[in-house]
């Protein structure tokens, strides 16, 4: 990884350069894939420090920016910022890899509380397991039961999807669309 650290209105000793340096590379075990450069540009200004710091993989930049006493200390908070935005962008990455299941589940439920009604009260749920289908499979479950919707994962698409019955009696397919 390429790593550029530029100082403005200041100099920046070699061993704060170093410690920086070696903090920022610790940032390649949170990436999902191998980065490309990072640029930190280290300011001082009125006797504090501001750090902006812009992390590059092959696909996704990040950026994060923080203010300090110190430039060692502004650095590491926007090293910080990086790193939990890289976990995250990593968890989204390895939960669309593996496609988990219960994915619509866990995004319709806040803190594993269930859901909330207009006035902010937990409704009660009910847990669901997203099964992988194809089409044909979820119509014929659908028909058997009595709901008024069935949601599953599209086998061939990889995308959660709902067969629900139309105002004319006949079946509809909801799918997300690529953008």
């Amino acid at each position: 990884m390429q790593i550029e650290i530029n100082s403005r209105h200041f100099q920046l000793g070699d061993e704060q350069r170093e410690k920086i340096e070696e903090r920022l590379q610790k940032l390649e075990r949170f990436s999902p894939r191998p980065p490309i450069s990072a640029r930190l540009t280290l300011t001082q200004e009125a006797g504090r420090f501001a750090a902006d710091l812009a992390f590059f993989l092959k696909n996704s930049d990040f950026r994060a920016k923080a203010e300090g006493m110190e430039p060692e200390l502004a650095a590491d908070e926007a090293i910080e910022s990086i790193r939990t935005q890289l976990q995250k962008h990593k968890g989204k990455i390895t939960g669309r890899a593996k496609a988990e299941t219960g994915g619509l589940g866990r995004a319709m439920l806040v803190e594993d509380e269930g859901l909330l009604d207009t006035e902010g009260a937990v409704l009660q749920t009910e847990g669901f397991v997203l099964k992988d289908l194809s089409v044909d499979d979820a119509l014929e479950i659908f028909r058997n039961s009595q709901h008024p919707f069935f949601v599953f994962r599209n086998r061939e698409t990889a995308k959660v999807s709902v067969v629900y019955r139309r105002d004319d009696g006949d079946f509809g397919l909801l799918e997300p669309v690529d953008e």
